[in-house]
């Protein structure tokens, strides 16, 4: 069974991996992982920098 990984804000299907955005911990110190693609993880670069 393959593994079809989806771009966690844009929802389409990963082609390529873009990056990986991790969450600031909480009081448990849990953090959560989202998968970006490449589009998803440039506008979000460009945004932030």
């Amino acid at each position: 069974m393959a593994i079809n990984p989806k771009c966690d804000k844009c929802k389409k299907e990963l082609k390529e991996f873009g990056g990986i955005l991790l969450s600031p911990p909480n009081e448990k110190s849990e953090v959560k992982k989202f998968h970006l693609c490449v589009g998803c993880y440039k506008e979000i670069e460009k945004d932030s920098f």
